[in-house]
């Protein structure tokens, strides 16, 4: 799989009238082989370094350098060459010939894997490549470099290092990609051995995070390095490992037990569930007759990788269906026709009419149901919890039922319009007496025992039965009590700034405001999206801009177009992108039209729900269930006011905010008003710096084209400032987004064309770069009838629109 986060550079050639890359080798070679020039003896000047230095380094330092430099001098060197010429080196270093022959092999595959070299093919040979410069951060304000020039920076480490810090740098996380409990083993098989083995089998992945973070082929591992790895890649649960009594209790029950099942926060509620479906499907019941259900589609393609990956002896363990409410809905009303138009929320209702009907054909599809699993059950509410409940009572009474919830954390009853307080599907079923009721009792989530105390005496408290008003009160006051720092600044030094920290907030319109003022301090953060915003990886939008709806890729088009990228994707090749496309559109034959559709789906395995590279993630609390972080900062709403406050439901949102810390919770305060509803559901920041905030790409459509596209990719590396401008000097003319440079990337759609109107007609011509592009996402462009035009580019935004004249926004509502 592909992913912005796995970014190479393709190689720059010195020779400018080289166009034709294999022809171009093909004749170096030659050059090379006539010529027999000696690796390792051109310009050999070690700059900075004294002899003692020099002497001190690992010979795996040595040889990188020494390859970068011959890589620099010479635009390209066959891999067998380079290899003879690095063992010539390293037994020159007093290594024996067998062992420098090794580890001249394990250096140019290191920085091969890394992208700090490149490698290609000239009839059947492999040629090592030079690649264009790109800053990887790896810790404050340091720089791992990875190619380019090799005087820059540390001259001999395996990997450059340099405290310069380029606008287009990637965090080390992005740079690393996704690891799987395959590759995490193995990191964690390097960390407990204290050294690297230079004849250990690595993946690509795995070598990347070693090399980045500073550990050498070879050598022990670095207690500071095997500190941040230990802290930002956690080992995988061993299957089976974290199962305490409570938890098996309820894993191990019969198949046809209906229980109904109470797990605060960190009692491992999902991981029971999961293990739940593993011991059915062991115990026989076939894994096409189980269903579980779950809130997010995150989740469920989370909990349903678990479940293959564990049965994986089965030849049908696949077979089990994990998703939402909203796709099991889906799934069981296309299988009797076509859906619906109108969205989630009427297929959900279309469901429930068959199924409360009797209509013969939707029981014909339940009856192959055996065992159904529902998580978080307290978050169900509304027409879900209607639809559930009327699924559950269709469900023949041998059929099994598991649902997993707690009480303490339902916090969707308002998100919901459920005016009448009604409660969720486990409230309803924890009060039937003919189902079994288990909890789930210890906590896996927290080691500090201040929040272990904070986490069961909070929980007794939203149980009781006292007045809400109070308990929401006594609630903030046992926060006060419990936090690590009970008064941080939104911009205070106290809270570590780190990329696995969240800062949670009452609702997106706070969390919007801070992320605003962040920008405007230039502090590095991510911004967690809301809704079912996504961000999609832009590098399937990069390749198909420009294609027409019926064209279908071919891996000409891959390659002309990765060599437009600037900078050039990393560790991909063109190959593997166009399988991975093809696979996409479901199909090598797949159009662009197929890919569309699939991405308009939001596919998780190409899609994020956070904008940014590095830092802390802002987001709310809502959007924040099922994440944990060592370190929490729970920015505290203002007390709420009116006759209609739900303070039961208020307490349990900041109960649920608190209890995503494992090590620190730390406390801040949102100021009161400080935003404002405007029209068509838009935000406005009030104070000096205020007016309408902007982020992921609402209110933009893409240009057509490709040359757009091309700059929308280099402006999400770059993250230059940009303002929003009129395409003319005409009274009326649209709305553009350009850059601080003046390139126009974006058109403007009519709804933030009001806002931007309202603005000039209020307070003048709009301020200049009050925002920032802090990446991008590819989109499906539709015609009015609904037909795709094209999958292409946009830009990411984080920011505030405002007018030059912005002083107060008083009248911003």
């Amino acid at each position: 799989m592909f992913s912005l986060a796995n970014k190479s550079f393709i190689s720059s050639f010195r020779y400018a009238d080289a166009n034709d890359i294999a022809i171009f080798l093909l004749r170096f070679v030659a050059l090379f082989n006539k010529h027999t020039i000696t690796l390792g003896q051109t310009n050999r000047e070690m700059q900075n370094t004294d002899t003692d230095t020099l002497d001190a380094l690992a010979p795996s330092q040595k040889l990188a350098a020494q390859l970068r430099r011959d890589l620099h001098d010479l635009g390209a060197v066959p891999e067998s060459r380079a290899v003879t010429s690095l063992g010539s080196a390293a037994v020159a270093d007093g290594i024996s010939e067998v062992d420098a022959n090794v580890l001249a092999k394990v250096v140019v595959s290191t920085l091969i894997k890394c992208g700090d070299i490149g490698s290609g093919q000239s009839y059947g040979d492999k040629v090592l490549l030079k690649r264009r410069a790109v800053s990887v951060l790896y810790s404050g304000d340091q720089c791992v470099l990875l190619g380019g020039d090799p005087s820059q920076g540390e001259p001999h480490g395996l990997l450059r290092v340099t405290d310069e810090l380029p606008n287009d740098v990637f965090g080390l996380i992005d740079a690393a990609g996704v690891l799987s409990d395959a590759d995490l083993s193995a990191l964690w098989q390097v960390l407990e051995a204290r050294i690297w083995s230079i004849n250990a089998a690595c993946s690509d992945a795995v070598t990347r995070v070693l090399c980045l973070a500073g550990v050498l082929p070879g050598s022990p591992v670095p207690q500071d390095a095997s500190n941040w790895l230990s802290e930002h890649f956690p080992p995988p649960r061993k299957e089976g490992k974290a199962a305490d009594p409570s938890q098996m209790t309820v894993i191990e029950r019969p198949a046809s037990a209906r229980q109904i099942v109470t797990a605060g926060p960190g009692s491992g509620k999902t991981h029971t569930a999961t293990d739940r479906v593993i011991h059915l499907v062991r115990e026989g019941i076939p894994p096409a007759r189980i269903r579980l259900i779950t809130f997010t589609r995150v989740a469920a393609d989370e909990i349903g990788r678990r479940i293959s990956e564990a049965l994986s002896e089965h030849t049908y363990a696949a077979g089990v269906m994990c998703g939402t409410i909203d796709s099991m809905a889906w799934h069981l009303v296309t299988s009797l026709g076509e859906a619906p138009p109108g969205g989630h929320e009427r297929i959900i209702r279309a469901a429930h009419k068959f199924m409360a009907d009797g209509d013969q054909a939707m029981i014909d599809q339940l009856s192959r149901i055996s065992h159904l699993v529902i998580d978080e059950a307290q978050d169900i509410v509304g027409d879900r919890r209607i639809f559930c409940r009327a699924l559950i009572d269709a469900l023949p009474a041998s059929v099994g039922v598991t649902v997993l919830g707690d009480g303490a954390q339902a916090i969707y009853g308002s998100w919901a319009g459920d005016k009448s307080r009604s409660g969720s599907l486990h409230d309803e079923f924890c009060d039937q007496g003919n189902w079994e009721n288990h909890e789930l009792t210890s906590n896996h989530r927290t080691r500090s025992p201040a929040l272990q105390r904070f986490f069961k005496e909070a929980r007794l408290l939203l149980e009781t039965a006292g007045d809400p008003h109070t308990i929401y009160l006594t609630l903030r006051e046992m926060l006060e009590d419990v936090a690590t720092d009970p008064n941080v600044g939104l911009n205070g030094k106290v809270f570590p700034w780190k990329d696995d920290s969240l800062m949670l907030f009452r609702g997106r319109a706070a969390t919007m405001a801070a992320s605003a003022r962040l920008t405007h301090s230039a502090r590095v953060h991510r911004l967690k999206l809301s809704g079912q915003t996504s961000i999609c990886d832009p590098l399937v939008g990069a390749i198909c801009a420009g294609l027409a709806p019926n064209a279908s890729l071919q891996l000409e088009h891959v390659r002309r177009r990765l060599a437009d990228l600037h900078p050039q994707p990393l560790v991909s090749t063109e190959a593997g992108i166009l399988a991975d496309l093809q696979a996409l559109g479901n199909g090598p034959a797949a159009r662009l039209q197929d890919i569309g559709e699939m991405i308009d789906r939001q596919p998780v395995e190409y899609t994020r729900d956070y904008v940014g590279t590095a830092g802390p993630l802002l987001g709310s609390i809502h959007g924040a269930k099922g994440r944990e972080a060592a370190n929490v900062l729970l920015m505290l709403p203002p007390v709420p006011s009116g006759d209609d406050v739900d303070w039961l439901e208020e307490a349990r949102v900041l109960f649920v905010g608190a209890t995503r810390a494992s090590l620190n919770l730390y406390l801040g305060r949102t100021p009161s008003g400080a935003v404002q509803d405007g029209r068509h559901g838009s935000r406005w920041l009030r104070g000096r710096d205020g007016g309408l905030l902007v982020s992921g790409v609402e209110g933009l459509r893409p240009l057509p084209g490709v040359a757009p596209a091309l700059s929308v990719w280099e402006a999400a590396f770059q993250q230059p400032s940009c303002s929003f401008r009129r395409a003319g000097p005409e009274e009326g003319s649209p709305w553009h987004l350009v850059t601080a440079s003046g390139e126009t990337l974006a058109e403007v759609g009519s709804t933030l064309a009001d806002n931007l109107d309202y603005i000039e007609a209020t307070r003048g011509r709009l301020a200049s770069n009050t925002m920032r592009i802090v990446g991008a996402t590819t989109v499906v462009d539709r015609r009015s009838d609904g037909k795709i035009t094209a999958v292409t580019l946009l830009p990411v935004l984080m920011g505030v629109a405002r007018g030059r004249g912005s002083k107060a926004n008083d009248d911003d509502r």
